[in-house]
């Protein structure tokens, strides 16, 4: 997948604003504010829908404008598609300008986002290490988005019901939600626990490395797993929920433990958290590839604080066919097109 020209109207400082890519190796240069992490913001929104900042849509919008438009063409194997992202009250996302959910988008788009920021928040922090794990999941198996959604949307029912203070918690609702909970919640565990075996084998055979990512579970003992397993546990917790008012277990308070050499990563200098989260991300570019004969558009913010010159240099000759959108304040011939932004844009 190739993004072939990006337009931006009313996005953070962009404002009718148009780009057009080469197809492999870009370098988005200039000084900082002049909107170079804007541009790859917006590619990762018209991806999934959010932003890889803690922001939400009116923060994202222009000062002087009241919402904002996106709007790419993406060459694959298909042709050439347009998605469009809008948000005016409401947020809406297109495919050839229709309503499309994100599983469908998908497949025309798949932004891998990595920055300086990553390497700290991924793995010193599970809650952003299981999000990324859930992504790339979804970059290989579409509709475990669907699954996604569904569990949240669960939590969120039985953590309402859970929190309604100063009123009993009526059992056989409770008892209700932890069945379908149940039922979601081990579709997640297993798809994350053939991934994770997945992408360590891959980690293993394509760099040799001695890093491994243990999956932890959010379950009560270590066995076998299965629906009526994580019910069980579900069950057993229930008081404990009750008392607490909210949920306890289940997938999302999963855990993975990265270890290197048997020792955890999170001992090691910020250099050695760079590479090694650097080959995590490289693996699953393999897995990708193999899944759809095709690559991920990777964008890396300020790329030369984000990895070393040793580690680009491999990335763009390991992977000449995959389109690299990076941003940096000063310009690097290492790159096919380089486009210099301005203060203003």
């Amino acid at each position: 997948m190739v993004v072939k020209n990006l337009q931006i109207n009313g996005f953070r400082n962009l404002k009718k604003f148009n780009i057009r890519f080469g197809d492999l190796k870009n370098l988005l240069y200039g000084v900082n504010g002049s909107g170079k992490t804007s541009i790859i913001e917006a590619l990762y929104l018209l991806g999934f829908g959010k932003s890889f900042l803690q922001a939400n849509k009116q923060d994202m919008t222009n000062f002087n404008s009241s919402g904002f438009f996106i709007r790419a063409d993406i060459a694959g194997k298909s042709g050439v598609n347009t998605l469009n992202a809008s948000y005016e009250k409401n947020f809406a996302m297109q495919l050839n300008n229709e309503k499309s959910p994100l599983a469908e988008i998908g497949k025309y788009l798949y932004p891998l986002f990595f920055s300086s920021l990553n390497y700290n928040l991924f793995i010193d922090h599970n809650p952003h290490f299981r999000k990324m794990i859930d992504r790339f999941i979804f970059g290989v198996h579409a509709l475990y988005l669907h699954h996604i959604l569904r569990y949240n949307h669960l939590v969120k029912q039985k953590n309402f019901l859970l929190k309604k203070l100063g009123k009993p918690i009526n059992n056989s609702e409770l008892d209700s939600w932890n069945k379908l909970l149940s039922v979601t919640g081990f579709e997640i565990v297993k798809k994350r626990m053939s991934f994770i075996n997945q992408l360590n084998n891959e980690i293993k055979a394509s760099f040799s490395s001695e890093l491994k990512i243990n999956y932890l579970p959010s379950l009560l003992a270590n066995k076998e797993i299965s629906e009526t397993s994580l019910l069980r546990d579900l069950q057993l917790v229930k008081n404990a929920e009750m008392k607490y008012r909210g949920c306890l277990l289940g997938p999302q308070r999963d855990r993975f433990a990265l270890m290197v050499s048997d020792k955890k990563m999170q001992l090691f200098s910020s250099g050695e958290k760079k590479k090694h989260l650097l080959i995590i991300y490289l693996a699953f570019i393999n897995m990708f590839y193999r899944a759809h004969n095709d690559f991920p558009v990777f964008l890396i913010d300020d790329y030369d604080v984000a990895m070393d010159f040793k580690n680009l240099n491999f990335i763009i000759d390991h992977f000449p066919q995959m389109q690299i959108i990076a941003t940096s304040v000063a310009k690097n011939d290492k790159f096919d097109d380089s486009f210099e932004l301005g203060k203003e844009n």
